[in-house]
Formats: structure tokens, sequence, C-alpha cells
């Protein structure tokens, strides 16, 4: 209740009428730790490793605030929004240039699913409403370097601008939900040609100790003759103490590559006419010691098919071994840990060396 008042407050600029009428609800997340790390890094003209320690925001879980409402229409409709920013704890600044970056959307919703549009976090992503395979990963896409999002693109929080999709409600375990995007970063420009659209589409089934997920997603990127393609598949099971995790991606004419390294939905885009093909595996597990206590490991390899481009090697292959802990010191704060290490092996524009990181932090939800 008292989340909903001071959300309202915040909302005061709109009508109050409207908003009267409203259930408006103020959540978030702080997350801040203590971080090492060793990364390849830009010295003059080379690239080398260096090192770097000190206090961070957003390790298990990117920082952020934002407001989610819902208002009875009737007939069993209900209109539906959702704002989302990130923020950094260690330096109070926000983390993006954008007012709403993580997502910004509105709809509206029934029995039979929802339609919303906005800036979505995609199906694929591992974060947001509408995440569909982000549970197949132990670290559930967080934790920096030990995150499935160095490997399985998607999963980097991937994320689409000028979207429309299609949420269904849950039948018989099965979820499922297709968008399509006009244009994946920025306003859309006249041509319509010029824009790079793209197709999100995922589905995921739940039955007892079991959960599995398929996600699609295509970019028809402008000026190219190439689609960017990302199928990602992925499982758990349930036995006992433990969850094990699988999973398998298969990355087709990759032009714009994920680097978590560089803060979660981070991409860097090739040089034109660059691309690669990559697949992808993730084994892990979860086990839980006590119901505040959970181990977390996993190991995630990424096998791309690169090429030469003006006299450099683009080929990112690479292998992740992390683990982490968690502690619960309440139902919305918890202490954790992680240390993961990454053997590269190929170039990548500054991710082909060795990479560590290790970090202790608190997270609390509000």
């Amino acid at each position: 209740m008292k989340k909903s008042l001071i959300a309202l407050a915040l909302m005061g600029a709109f009508s109050g009428a409207a908003l009267a009428q409203s259930n408006v609800t103020l959540y978030g997340i702080i997350d801040v730790n203590y971080m090492w790390q060793e990364l390849p890094t830009q010295v003059g003209t080379r690239v080398q490793q260096e090192s770097v320690d000190g206090i961070n925001s957003g390790h298990q879980s990117g920082s952020r605030w934002g407001l989610r409402g819902s208002e009875a229409l009737g007939g069993g409709l209900s209109a539906i929004f959702a704002l989302e920013q990130g923020f950094a704890v260690d330096t109070g600044q926000g983390s993006s240039s954008r007012m709403f970056h993580r997502q910004a959307y509105a709809g509206v919703s029934g029995n039979l699913g929802a339609v919303v549009a906005g800036r979505l976090a995609t199906f694929s992503s591992g974060t947001g409403d509408f995440d569909m395979i982000g549970r197949i990963d132990p670290f559930a896409t967080g934790f920096g370097l030990a995150s499935a999002g160095n490997t399985f693109y998607s999963m980097n929080a991937l994320r689409a601008d000028n979207t429309v999709a299609y949420v269904s409600p849950t039948w018989a375990g099965f979820k499922g939900g297709i968008g399509y995007s006009f244009n994946v970063s920025g306003t859309e420009s006249a041509d319509s040609n010029q824009n790079n659209t793209a197709i999100i589409s995922g589905i995921n089934w739940t039955s007892g100790p079991f959960f599995a997920a398929v996600t699609y997603d295509s970019v028809d990127v402008a000026g190219s003759s190439k689609d960017q393609k990302h199928l990602q598949i992925g499982g758990t099971w349930d036995i006992a103490m433990f969850r094990l995790h699988a999973g398998w991606a298969r990355q087709d004419d990759v032009q714009a590559a994920s680097t978590v390294t560089g803060g979660s939905g981070s991409f860097i885009g090739l040089p034109t006419g660059a691309s690669f093909d990559s697949d992808s595996w993730l084994l892990g597990a979860t086990w839980t010691v006590t119901p505040a206590f959970k181990v977390l490991a996993s190991y995630q390899a990424l096998d791309a098919d690169g090429q030469n481009i003006a006299g450099v090697r683009f080929e990112p292959d690479y292998n992740i071994w992390s683990i982490g802990a968690t502690y619960n010191l309440s139902r919305r704060t918890n202490l954790y840990a992680s240390y993961a290490s990454r053997d590269a092996d190929g170039a990548l524009i500054g991710n082909s060396f060795n990479a560590t990181q290790f970090a202790v932090g608190v997270r609390h939800l509000f």
C-alpha cells in the first residue's frame, strides 16, 4: 500500500481522476558490490590485460526503479503499463541517456492474453516483464561474466524499441509470445528501408519439475544482405535439492555482438561487411542447501565461424566457468558472491583475451 501511495504521488502531474481508478506500484532493486576484475583494455594502440577493483552497482541484478500499473476496463479487460529505469548505486547516475531504457510500454490484457506496445525487453532477453527463457541460466542472466548473456546473445538483455507484441495466457503449461519492431533502436525514419526491423518470438512450458523454452529473434539489418538471427533452446529439471540447467543457441550472421562485461545490454557493432556464425552451450546447476542458501555453478562455451576483415580475424571462441552463492537475510534482502573466468581463443574487438571477475555484494528489492 505504501509503495502504491508513493507511486501515486510521483505520478501527481497526471490526471488525479484517472489515477484514482488505477492500481500503480513503485518497485525496484538496489544492488551494490565490491568487484575485482581483470579484462582486456585498450592501452594506446594495444589491447592488454588490466585489473581494476572498487565499488560497483548492479552485479546480481541491475539496479533499477519502475512504475507498473493497471486499470480495470470491464468485460475482463485491463489497461496495463510499465516504466523502468536503471541507475548506478555507486555514482548516483542513470545507467542510460534514456529516461526509461529498461522497458516502457502500455497495452491491454484480458483472458486471451495481452497486447502491448513500446520499448520491450524481448521474450529471449532474460529480463523484463515478458522474458520466457532466463530460467535456464543458474545465474538468471545476472552476475556479470557468469551471465549466459556472454554466449547467448539475446539473453544479454536484448531490448527492442517501437515494438508491438502479443503475449498469451498460460494454457496447459504453455505460454508464448510474438512481436514486431519497426526499428529496434531509436525513432523510425523515412524511408522505412533505413530502419532495422525485427521479429521476436518465444514459447515456454512448465510441468511439475520440468521447464523448457525456445526463443527466436530475427533482425533485418538496414543496408545489409544478411539478417542477424538468434535461436535459443533450453530447460531445467528439479531433482530434490538440485535444479539442473542446460541450453543451446545458434546465432547466424552476427553483426552486433554481445559484450556483457561492458554492462548488461551492451553490444558492439562489427565493421561493415563483417559477420560470423556461432553455436553456444550452457550446463549448470543450482543447489538449494537450505531455504535461505543457494550455490550456483555453470559452464558455457561459444564456438564461432569467423572471417578476416581488413587483416583482422573476427572469431570469438571462449569458455566460461562460473560459481556463486546467495544467502537470504530476509524476504527482500540477500548477500551474494560470485567468481567467473573466461578462457578466450579468437578475436572480437578487444574481447580476445582471458577475463576474470570476482564480486561480493548485497541486493535489496523494494
